[in-house]
């Protein structure tokens, strides 16, 4: 109960989530009909389709962690990811602003 307390704290004061949902949460109530079934909707839904992503990406990790169990798969690993971050970083040197 500790961890699902404290997952509350950190999501309740994430700045992301609060402005995600004051932008995006409006457009779905309809303020001439019963709000807290709308809510309630809104929550359900929201909930449902959170532990779905949850429980991909910890699929997901699961299995990369079975792919990272020595040192030379790690290290492959970071050598993988350092070449798409200097390939990212030479693409966007070359990028020019747009004129406006």
């Amino acid at each position: 109960m500790a961890l699902v307390f404290r997952g509350f704290l950190v999501n309740i004061s994430n700045p992301k989530a609060l402005v995600f949902m004051l932008a995006v949460l409006p457009q779905f109530i309809d303020p001439h009909a019963p709000l807290l079934a709308q809510y309630l909707i809104i929550g359900v839904t929201m909930v449902c389709v959170d532990l779905i992503v949850m429980a991909g990406y910890t699929g997901l990790a699961s299995k990369v962690l079975r792919m990272l169990r020595t040192p030379k798969q790690q290290k492959r690993m970071n050598r993988t990811f350092a070449g798409l971050f200097i390939g990212a970083a030479a693409f966007m040197a070359t990028l020019r602003k747009a004129a406006m």
